[in-house]
């Protein structure tokens, strides 16, 4: 089972001072500074630990259906995103194996550059079908619409899966898409910022922030499969409802014909 580990570092607390030796007042802008370092890392500590819970029961339920090796190593930034979807920076020559071992299908490269040694070949050897799109980051420009539908058209489609995603790091690019797949799976904003701030530590960028705050599905101009099902089994428990309802108003009223029909005799 894959295990996901987040570690960081606090400023070291200073200990008591020693007898007899003097120690010069603190300045008040350094107690200010080391307040607000430990309350960053207070608040990535406790990030992290929502992230690790919450990656660690998915993975688990992934890994009963499609177990993972990890005596290979993973690509920089790798995670299980949902059941037979992963994500990734690039793939180096080193991670082959272990790509090799998520038997996957379909492969989503978000960045267009030359591709590192023997890829292609690995590709090709292993039948896994090669997806590049070249998406500029929000740093550079907004992602256009069109891009992200052609993406999106690709990744929320179980028929392509296993399927890995990745970048040249696994962080913000990749981060804008998988935000926007968990949007489209009606997950809050908060949880799906957590996610994308967690991978894109030390380097959360606003514009990411922006983009996954402001997109607006409907811009998409059509629901992804994820949110089709789920719109589909809400009518179907709303129609189930509608039914027992009915049931309840006018079963007593025909039992009650029924017994005037056939009143008992004295």
């Amino acid at each position: 089972m894959a295990e996901f580990s987040f570690t960081f570092h606090q400023p070291p607390v200073a200990g008591p001072p020693h007898k007899g030796r003097s120690r010069s007042p603190k300045p008040e802008c350094c107690d200010e500074n080391i307040s607000q370092a430990l309350e960053i890392v207070s608040r990535k500590n406790s990030l992290a630990k929502n992230l690790l819970e919450e990656s660690q029961i998915c993975t688990k339920r992934v890994t009963i259906a499609r177990p993972i090796s990890m005596s290979h190593q993973p690509p920089i930034n790798f995670s299980v995103v949902s059941e037979g979807l992963y994500r990734s920076g690039y793939p180096q020559t080193q991670d082959y194996p272990f790509i090799q071992g998520l038997k996957l299908k379909t492969i989503v490269t978000l960045v267009q550059k030359e591709l590192p040694d023997g890829y292609q070949e690995f590709i090709q050897a292993n039948g896994i079908t090669h997806k590049i799109f070249d998406m500029a980051g929000t740093k550079k420009e907004e992602i256009p619409v069109e891009m992200m539908r052609s993406i999106l058209a690709v990744v929320s489609q179980t028929k392509n899966y296993p399927l890995l995603i990745h970048c040249n790091h696994g962080k913000h690019r990749t981060g804008c898409v998988v935000g926007i797949l968990r949007k489209s799976n009606q997950w809050d904003l908060k949880r799906i910022i957590n996610e994308y701030s967690a991978f894109a530590e030390p380097k959360v960028r606003e514009t990411d922030v922006k983009y996954l705050t402001d997109f607006e599905i409907t811009s998409l101009g059509h629901q992804p499969q994820a949110v089709a099902f789920v719109s589909a089994i809400g009518r179907f428990f709303r129609l189930v409802l509608l039914v027992v309802l009915t049931m309840l108003i006018f079963y007593p009223i025909g039992k009650l014909k029924v017994q005037e029909q056939h009143p008992k005799s004295s």
